[in-house]
């Protein structure tokens, strides 16, 4: 940013911890979201653990999202610790029930990775779309220094998003950018519709053809 004025490298910075700060409030909602949806499968600390694994929090906030998280999760906590765990009695297991179990056990856990997966896409979509909302924000910022997709890209380099997130908050950005400013030939004409051909007031020609024409058709 070395290029800008001094106000607007401010302004700018403004934006970025804006930012921060709304990533962080996202993955702390996403954090509690992912713990609540696989409470029946893992406690509070291993789902915490795993959503970190699962999504990649960056380490810079992943000790405010995991305070906040557990706070927001205090209820959950609270009746989770009055809950003894039960003690499991083991009995001697013939072979054929040995293997049912394992089965299960092998079921339960494909169960939970994808229980897993699916918690960490709802939490990734919501993270892009805060990107994209805080890159707009940036491109609004930039709007009189350089082009939106230059802003956006700013953006999107300056908080290091991997190659796919990029091209999501990009492409996110991007269109957002289009919607809030049309050209100017889009805001006359109505969505969907085609312009009206000219009425003419003389009769069309009949054109009489002496021989007939070959030709290709061309079918749209």
């Amino acid at each position: 940013m070395k290029r800008f004025s001094a106000a607007t490298q401010l302004r700018v910075q403004l934006v970025f911890a804006r930012a921060l700060e709304a990533l962080a409030e996202t993955y702390q909602l996403q954090a509690a979201e992912f713990v609540r949806r696989l409470k029946s499968r893992l406690t509070v600390d291993e789902a915490l653990q795993r959503y970190f694994r699962e999504v990649g929090v960056p380490a810079a906030l992943e000790e405010t999202v995991r305070a906040r998280a557990l706070i927001s999760l205090s209820g959950l906590i609270e009746n989770a610790s009055r809950q003894e765990s039960r003690a499991t009695s083991w009995t001697i297991l013939r072979p054929d029930q040995l293997l049912t179990a394992l089965r299960r056990r092998v079921q339960y856990v494909e169960d939970t990775n994808l229980d897993c997966r699916l918690a960490a896409s709802i939490s990734d979509e919501a993270v892009a779309a805060t990107h994209a909302r805080m890159a707009l924000e940036t491109a609004e910022v930039l709007a009189d220094e350089v082009a939106p997709n230059e802003a956006i890209i700013l953006y999107i380099r300056s908080f290091n998003l991997p190659s796919i997130d990029a091209q999501v908050v990009y492409r996110t950005a991007m269109a957002q950018w289009a919607e809030l400013h049309p050209l100017p030939g889009e805001v006359q004409a109505a969505p969907g519709r085609l312009p009206a051909p000219p009425i003419t007031a003389t009769r069309p020609r009949l054109e009489l053809r002496s021989r007939p024409e070959f030709g290709l058709r061309v079918i749209v």
